[in-house]
C-alpha cells in the first residue's frame, strides 16, 4: 500500500475519505467509499478506565447496512518493525495489519478487529495444543535469523549494548531521588547488557519487598535471598538462554493475548515486547501466566484456572515436539531439545526477575508501612472484599504458585 497518501492525523480525525483510501489498498474493495466514522476506546486491562491509546473504529461503507470494525493503537517502535518488516513473512499469526506510521519512537498502527470467540476460561486441550503449536511455528518461521531480524531494527533480549551505573542511575533517577535507591554491582551490569535497566527496576522492587518483610505465604526470605544472589550475579541465569538459537520473540503470549475464533483461526495480539531471542522464553511466559484469568469481562481482580486442559509437562513436550517437526530436516543436527528443556529453569527466573519485581518496585510511591502490611495479609479474602486491598485476593493464590516455581527453578540452575 501507498501509505505516503495517507495522514494518520486524517485517520484519527476520523476523516471518511482517508479511510476509502485506506480501504482501497485492497483490490476486492477498491471501489468502496466510506460515509462515515466513529471510534470508541477500547477498555484497558484492569477495567479501571478507558485505555485512549487503543480504540474501535466503525466504518459506515456506502451500499452496506453494517459498519466494519477496525482497531487504531498508538504503540512502540518494536510493534511497528513487527508489522512492517516481519509480520508479513509470517503466517497469519498476527492480525492484518492496514497502515503504521512512525513518530519518532513512537506511532499508530491499524489493524485487524479479531473477535474472540473463545476466551481462556473456555479453552479445552485441543485449543491449547493449537495455541503451543503456533507459537512454535512462530519460533520455527526465523529459527537461527538473528542477522535478518536485526537487519528489521528488533533488539535482542541481551544485546551488546553495555550500560554503565551513572547511565542506569540518571535514566532511572526516580529509585535514588525518592524511592529505595538500590543498585547492581558492575558485574551484573555488564553481564547483563540490555536487560540491565530491567534489572536494576527488579533490585528496587527487591529492597521495596525486604522493607515490608516479604509477602507473608508468598514470598519468604528464601525467594529474596535467591532474588538478591541472582541480580548480584545473572550469569547462571542468562549463560543458558544466550547459547540457545536466537528467533523471534513475541515477548508475552499472555493467555488474554490470544484471539480464538469460531472459524479455528487463532491470532496473536499485542506484540510491543518483540525481540530477538530464546523461543523458550515465550514458552515459560505463556506457562507462567496460564492460570491468570480475568473475572468477567477483562476486568481485575483475577482468579486462577480451576483446571489445566493440559498439564505444564505436556505443553513443554508439545512445544518441543511441535518445534522439532516444523524445523524439518534443514535443522535437525542443530535444534538440541534437551537443551531447550534445560534452559526452562533460567528463562523462569527471567521471567519473575523482569516481569514481577519492576512491578514491585513502584510500589514504593504508595506503599503501606510494614506492620499494616503484614496486618493486611494475616486478612482473610472475605475480610479484604471493599478494602483498598481487594485486588490482592486474586493475585495471592497465583503468586504463591509463581514464586514457589520461580524458587525450584533457582535451585536447578
Amino acid at each position: 500500500m501507498d501509505q505516503s497518501r495517507l495522514d494518520a492525523a486524517q485517520l484519527q480525525k476520523r476523516d471518511p475519505a482517508a479511510w476509502s483510501t485506506l480501504l482501497r489498498a485492497e483490490p476486492a474493495l477498491a471501489d468502496v467509499a466510506v460515509t462515515a466514522v466513529s471510534a470508541q476506546p477500547l477498555h484497558a486491562a484492569d477495567g479501571d478506565r478507558l485505555d485512549t491509546r487503543v480504540a474501535r473504529y466503525f466504518l459506515t461503507l456506502d451500499g452496506c447496512s453494517d459498519p466494519i470494525c477496525l482497531i487504531g493503537k498508538r504503540t512502540n517502535q518494536a510493534e511497528l518493525i513487527f508489522y512492517r518488516a516481519i509480520a508479513p513473512h509470517l503466517p497469519p499469526i498476527a492480525p492484518r495489519c492496514w497502515y503504521t506510521h512512525l513518530d519518532g519512537n513512537e506511532g499508530w498502527i491499524v489493524l485487524d478487529d479479531i473477535s474472540d470467540d473463545y476466551k481462556p476460561p473456555t479453552w479445552v486441550a485441543d485449543d491449547v495444543e493449537a495455541i503451543i503449536n503456533d507459537l512454535a511455528g512462530l519460533h520455527a518461521g526465523f529459527w537461527q535469523q538473528k542477522k535478518r531480524l536485526q537487519s528489521s531494527g528488533l533488539a535482542h533480549f541481551i544485546g551488546k549494548k553495555k550500560h554503565t551505573l551513572n547511565e542506569l542511575q540518571e535514566t532511572h533517577d526516580v529509585y535514588f531521588k525518592t524511592g529505595p535507591g538500590a543498585v547492581l554491582s558492575e558485574h551484573a551490569v555488564a553481564s547483563a547488557g540490555a536487560l540491565a535497566p530491567q534489572l536494576l527496576k527488579a533490585a528496587n522492587g527487591l529492597a521495596v519487598m525486604r522493607s515490608l518483610d516479604g509477602w507473608p505465604g508468598i514470598l519468604g526470605e528464601s525467594h529474596l535471598t535467591a532474588v538478591a544472589e541472582l541480580l548480584d550475579d545473572p550469569l547462571p541465569m542468562l549463560q543458558p538462554l544466550s547459547e540457545l538459537p536466537m528467533t523471534l520473540l513475541h515477548g508475552n503470549p499472555f493467555n488474554y493475548h490470544w484471539r480464538l475464533t469460531f472459524t479455528e483461526n487463532r491470532r496473536l495480539i499485542d506484540w510491543q515486547k518483540a525481540k530477538i531471542g530464546p523461543g523458550v522464553c515465550d514458552l515459560v511466559s505463556f506457562i507462567d501466566q496460564f492460570d491468570m484469568l480475568y473475572q468477567g469481562d477483562g476486568r481485575w481482580p483475577i482468579q486462577l484456572r480451576p483446571e489445566w486442559p493440559l498439564s505444564e509437562e505436556t505443553i513443554i513436550d508439545s512445544y518441543l515436539l511441535s518445534l522439532s517437526a516444523q524445523l524439518g530436516s534443514s535443522f535437525s543436527d542443530r535444534f538440541n531439545a534437551r537443551a531447550v528443556r534445560q534452559a526452562i529453569p533460567a528463562a523462569r527466573c527471567l521471567h519473575v526477575l523482569t516481569a514481577w519485581f519492576p512491578y514491585f518496585a513502584n510500589w514504593f510511591s504508595n506503599m503501606p508501612n510494614k506492620y499494616t502490611w503484614q496486618k493486611v495479609n494475616r486478612l482473610s479474602d472475605e475480610q479484604l472484599i471493599g478494602t483498598g486491598f481487594q485486588p490482592i485476593v486474586g493475585f495471592r493464590p497465583y503468586l504463591a504458585g509463581v514464586f514457589q516455581r520461580f524458587l525450584q527453578a533457582y535451585r536447578m540452575l
